[in-house]
Parts: structure tokens; C-alpha cells; sequence
């Protein structure tokens, strides 16, 4: 399988049903693929998680394909992601990762934001052992 350079592997708030669900991917997605990553997965304490891209654990999600590449960029000021600023002065990263599936077959690459450790270590945050946000349900 191979996404297009507009696809974004998502593990939080972006899932389907999630809180910017509507605002940013719903009627802007071409396509929805369930996925996982190598990852640790953590609870930043404010209502969103952050991931750190390793090889300590899975962390769950799910693959969108956007229409256009304006809403890849509105999803970059929600994760407070400018490529030509310093990294330090990010909230994350935007990198390309290794999707599989469910099952750990490989997918291809996609899109991802890690949470830059800086940010990491000021929140209160809690390593989710699963890897899986919880569902806005």
C-alpha cells in the first residue's frame, strides 16, 4: 500500500470522533486506514496526548489521506508545527513514519507528530502503556 504525501498517521484528537475530528478531517479526508506505529504513547495532563517515535511500544491510530494540502497545513497549526522556525520553539514535529497494520503488516509512510521532549517534560504527562487514546464516546 502506498499513501499519498498528504496522508497523517493520527493517535488522538484527530481519530475519527475525536475532539477536532469535525473541525479538521471530517468531508477533508479521501481515506481512513486503521494503523500503528513504534512509539510510546503519553497523556500530556491537558486534554490531548503527545507520542515519542521509538521502538519501546505500538501506538494506535489510524491512517487520513486529505483532499488538498491546506488541510495538512491547518492540521500543522494545531499541532503548532512550523517546519522553517526552530525546533525547540515547537509543540511537535512532523516526520515521516512507518505505518503497519493492526495485524503489523507493513503499510508504508506517512505523516506523524512527535511531541518534542522539551514540551514533554513541562506537561504532567503520564505514559499510556497500551498505546491507544481513549475514544470520544
Amino acid at each position: 500500500m502506498a499513501f499519498s504525501d498528504l496522508s497523517v498517521f493520527v493517535y488522538g484528537t484527530l481519530k475519527p470522533g475525536g475532539h477536532y475530528w469535525h473541525r479538521f478531517c471530517e468531508g477533508r479526508v479521501c481515506g481512513q486506514t486503521p494503523a500503528r506505529i513504534r512509539g510510546e504513547l503519553y497523556d500530556l495532563g491537558c486534554g490531548y496526548p503527545g507520542a515519542v517515535f521509538n521502538e519501546a511500544g505500538w501506538i494506535e491510530g489510524m491512517v487520513l489521506e486529505f483532499r488538498q494540502a491546506a488541510d495538512l497545513a491547518a492540521v500543522d497549526v494545531l499541532e503548532g508545527y512550523q517546519a522553517e522556525r526552530p525546533i525547540e520553539r515547537n509543540e511537535y514535529q512532523r516526520r515521516q513514519v512507518s505505518c503497519f497494520s493492526p495485524s503489523e503488516e507493513p503499510l508504508g509512510p506517512a505523516w506523524a507528530y512527535e511531541v518534542n521532549p522539551h514540551y514533554l517534560y513541562q506537561c504532567d504527562a503520564r505514559l499510556i502503556p497500551e498505546g491507544q487514546w481513549p475514544d470520544a464516546s
